[in-house]
């Protein structure tokens, strides 16, 4: 039986990275080929490719819109598409694979023929995947700071101001911690970009390059996000 390897991951890593997981290996038990997928989620590396993996496989398929560490596959036949690709036509891209029709991966920067839809990245695609990497790192940090704001109106929209006879303790802690978690949100957007670029190296240069960024934001008059939700509720 034919073996190919797929690595699958989404920005958020909640949805299209299990579709298109599920999508492939449907596809490939259909074909007769015997695949082993690993995702990059929103709870990490599942079903971790191994360097024994990588013995007597036909090719591999990335269908990732973030930095999976491509580089672990460099030498071997591989197709690397958008994650919307593995879910729409995984049946094409695994006899791609197995036609031998997926050029080795050090090559794609030679690759001169414009019909060949996936063997070159195009300057806006590679944009696309940093940016992408920098917001599915944020995302736990916007999520988890509003939940922990939002709960904290349960006491009063001024719940959490001690000149306010709606002040408490409980409220005021929960929108300190999650005012915190918003106020690295900047840095951990802009440390995962550079990392997607450069690696760990980039990485440092991207979280200052985060705190200078919130630093200036500061000298700019805050949003009052009370007068917002109060009149949200107002309207309401």
């Amino acid at each position: 039986m034919k073996k190919i390897i797929a690595v699958t991951g989404c920005p958020t890593g909640i949805a299209h990275t299990f579709m298109a997981e599920e999508a492939l290996k449907t596809a490939a038990k259909k074909l007769n080929v015997e695949i082993k997928v690993e995702t990059n989620g929103a709870s990490g590396v599942e079903n971790a490719i191994t360097p024994e993996d990588l013995k007597d496989i036909y090719g591999v398929i990335i269908a990732a819109d973030k930095d999976v560490n491509a580089e672990r596959f460099n030498g071997l036949p591989v197709i690397e598409v958008p994650v919307k690709e593995a879910i729409h036509h995984p049946a094409e891209l695994i006899n791609k694979v197995v036609n031998g029709q997926a050029p080795r991966r050090q090559g794609f920067s030679a690759a001169t023929d414009p019909d060949e839809k996936y063997e070159r990245e195009s300057f806006g695609r590679q944009i696309y995947k940093h940016l992408m990497s920098g917001v599915s790192n944020m995302l736990p940090f916007v999520v988890a700071g509003g939940i922990l704001i939002a709960v904290s109106f349960l006491w009063g929209i001024y719940s959490a101001d001690p000149n306010s006879p709606q002040y408490n303790v409980i409220a005021a802690t929960l929108m300190k911690v999650g005012q915190q978690a918003f106020s690295i949100m900047v840095p951990v957007f802009t440390a995962y970009i550079a990392w997607s670029i450069s690696g760990r190296p980039g990485m440092v240069a991207g979280f200052v390059g985060g705190l200078l960024a919130n630093a200036t934001r500061r000298r700019i008059p805050r949003w009052d996000h009370r007068r917002f939700c109060r009149r949200v509720f107002l309207c309401c």
